[in-house]
Formats: structure tokens, sequence, C-alpha cells
């Protein structure tokens, strides 16, 4: 019942500050409230599916960081990415498990952000793990392509995720290179005494958010109004591999 009770008294809390508060709101406040009111005290022992994991303690993160409904919209798709449908190899190859893609005229028309998941089940499954970087980058680069051609400046950004460990990366073309880096790794909460690791890593959460608004504001307008291209369609050369 104390337990209960401290739940109920932060969380009336936060939302009082969430109120008066805007620079909370901007920086991932209603993320902390919603895994307060939703996450056990401790965590569950039960192996879960992957879909639990999407659904239970992945999307509430990425669906608080990267989508506006007006703007672009956090999706788990499991169907081809259309920058990919240009490679003429079908199945999986062009399947991601996440997806941030623009809204333009009421549809998604262009994809900024992927991700890669394996649940906790699949932590010990190197070889699963591995293949899944390697298509990572490749969807990473297919987006990229994609966004040269339409004239837009970009960087790409991906995730993958292993357990409950989030991977960020990004990409970009420097004269015919595609480079990938990794940015940071941080904790996904999968109760509430896993809180101060996350709260802990919302600094680089918070940057690769910066980013990925950035590239929104850089491509958004080429697909309203497609201009010349930029230089980095010049080094655009390489085709995609097959995974």
């Amino acid at each position: 019942m104390a337990i209960s009770g401290s739940r109920d008294d932060s969380t009336n809390w936060l939302c009082g500050k969430l109120s008066s508060e805007q620079p909370l709101r901007e920086n991932l406040g209603f993320i902390v409230l919603d895994c307060l009111r939703t996450l056990p005290n401790s965590k569950i022992r039960n192996e879960h599916s992957e879909i639990t994991h999407y659904t239970n303690f992945l999307d509430r993160i990425m669906r608080g960081l990267f989508n506006n409904p007006d703007k672009y919209i956090v999706q788990w798709p499991n169907t081809a990415l259309n920058e990919s449908k240009t490679r003429k190899f079908e199945g999986r190859t062009k399947q991601p498990d996440f997806t941030v893609s623009i809204i333009c005229q009421l549809q998604t028309s262009a994809t900024l952000f992927v991700g890669e998941v394996s649940p906790p089940s699949k932590k010990g499954d190197v070889y699963k793990n591995c293949n899944d970087l390697i298509r990572l980058g490749v969807f990473m680069k297919d987006i990229l392509d994609s966004s040269v051609d339409k004239g837009a400046d970009i960087k790409v950004l991906g995730f993958q995720c292993i357990d409950y460990k989030v991977d960020y990366y990004i990409m970009d073309l420097v004269k015919g290179i595609y480079i990938m880096l990794h940015v940071g790794q941080v904790s996904i909460p999968v109760s509430l005494k896993d809180m101060s690791s996350f709260v802990d890593d919302i600094e680089l959460s918070l940057r690769i958010q910066d980013i990925f608004r950035e590239s929104y504001e850089n491509f958004y307008p080429k697909l309203c109004n497609p201009g010349s291209l930029t230089e980095k369609a010049t080094f655009k050369k390489k085709h995609t591999l097959h995974t």
C-alpha cells in the first residue's frame, strides 16, 4: 500500500509540474509520467514475446521521442520499406521492425528513422543480431539514397534494440563513402527501479531527437517542392548489397 501511495503521489506531482513547466514537457516529461503510471515496481520474470516487447516497453519511448501526429509518425510496419522497393530482392530483406515516416498530403511519404528489434529471448542469438545490424545499415543507406534523389541533405538515424538496450546509429554520405557511426546506448526501463538509468540517459535521447528534427526540417520542404540535387548526388554511385 505504501508503494502504491508513493506511485500515486509521484504521478500527481509530475502531472502538476507538466501543466505549468514547458521545459519539462519538452524534455521527456510525458514519457517519465507514462512510465510511472504503467511500469511495475519490479521486473516481471516471465519471458515475453516480440510484440509485447514493442507494445509494453519500447513503443512508449520511441513514440514519446519521435512521434508528432501532424508531422511524422512512428510505425511498427512489418512491411517492405518504400525506399528499399527499388532493389530486386524480396521478402524479409526489405522489412524493418520500426520506422518513422514524414506525413505529407495526409500520406506517409518518406522515412527518416528505421529500427531493428530483438526481444530478451533472442539476446543470445548472435547470428540474428549481427544480421539485423547489417540489415539496419542497408535500410539506412536506402533511405539516404532516396533523400539524395529528392534533393535533401539529411542524416539518417537508426537503432538496434537487443533485450532492453537500444544502440543508436547515424549515417551520412561523405565524398562517396557511406559512413555509419554508433552514437550511443540507452536502457529501456522495464520497472520503476530502472527509471534512474533511463533518466541518466535523457541527454543522449534528446540529442538524437534534435538530429531527427533537423533532418525533418531539411527533408519536408523537398517533398512539397522538389528542387535541385545537392552535392551528395554526385557521390551516390554504390548499389545496395543483398542481405
